[in-house]
């Protein structure tokens, strides 16, 4: 019995270390690997919310045109985007026909411009299968002045013109007393100095020849220009009607050619009465739809309109 357990052992053992054989010992494990994250699901009010994106993303509005405009279209721009930062807006001048021709190509969304489109820019448009579609965005109107006690009270476009480039030097050569002129422009980095040349200096553009006598002082600011004018007996300006205060007097302007001298008002300005004044415009292919209406919306809002007020035009609203 005894040597039968035995055997019986023996093959008992003999069957282990078969087994261990086929199936090798089972590896250490590795602890320098940490275990997973132990990481709950989230609370259902820890769930981000849905946002609002505003307007469409990867839209470019390319807004071309006008230097007159040019710095309308900066600030609209600028107050734009800090309100939807994922908008994006390309502003730059070059020029009211530049701005045309930019449409007309496809190149530009928007064109400034300070002056009506031209008849034969509308006939290259339809060529091109655009549909022009204008927006009236602003007015300016520049009021020219002077010391309240300078006895002028009137002068034409035409003798504004011929003081601004030095071929009038004296107020008697207008009816006033015997008092060399002091003029007083912007300097030229100014769309104001640009208005005014265009609409007076240079006739509305009937002279180009002509331009700022030498011996302008040249002022950084309308309100530059108003305290230098108002220090000065002799002096003559121009400033931005929203620039007007009892410091200074705005002569009434007779229009080239002749007529009634019409006072620089607001209400002048907005009927076109006032002859250095004019309709600022944006011009964009239809009506504007997605980005460009929220655009062209905010421009014509309060809020854009309250900055061309702030920049010394005349708001349309």
């Amino acid at each position: 019995m005894r040597i039968r357990h035995l055997a019986i052992a023996g093959l008992v053992l003999a069957l282990a270390l078969s087994f261990v054989a086929l199936t090798g010992c089972p590896k250490k494990a590795d602890t320098n690997v940490p275990p997973p994250p132990d990481v709950p699901p989230p609370a259902p009010g820890d769930m981000p919310e849905p946002t609002d994106a505003g307007p469409a993303t990867g839209e470019t509005i390319r807004q071309i045109g006008s230097t007159t405009v040019l710095p309308l279209a900066e600030k609209w721009h600028t107050a734009f985007m800090e309100a939807h930062p994922e908008a994006n807006i390309a502003v730059s001048g070059g020029g009211s026909g530049s701005g045309i021709e930019a449409l007309i190509s496809g190149t530009a969304e928007i064109a400034n411009a300070s002056r009506p489109i031209k008849d034969k820019e509308t006939k290259q448009a339809e060529e091109a299968g655009i549909n022009v579609v204008e927006h009236v965005v602003a007015f300016d109107g520049i009021a020219v002045i002077v010391h309240p006690s300078n006895g002028a009270g009137q002068l034409s476009v035409e003798q504004i013109s011929d003081i601004f480039v030095g071929n009038i030097t004296n107020w008697n050569e207008v009816g006033g007393s015997d008092a060399e002129i002091v003029i007083v422009s912007r300097d030229s980095a100014s769309g104001t100095y640009e208005a005014f040349k265009e609409l007076v200096v240079t006739l509305h553009k009937t002279d180009k020849e002509r331009d700022y006598a030498a011996s302008a002082l040249k002022e950084s600011s309308n309100q530059a220009v108003l305290t230098a004018v108002a220090q000065t007996e002799t002096a003559i300006g121009y400033v931005g009607l929203g620039y007007l205060d009892d410091s200074v007097k705005a002569l009434d302007v007779v229009a080239m050619g002749g007529g009634d001298a019409v006072a620089a008002s607001v209400d002048n300005v907005k009927s076109g009465d006032y002859p250095v004044s004019r309709s600022l415009f944006c011009y964009t292919n239809g009506e504007p739809a997605g980005v460009l209406k929220d655009y062209m919306d905010f421009c014509m809002s309060d809020e854009g309109q309250q900055i061309v007020a702030d920049e010394g035009f005349v708001p349309v609203k």
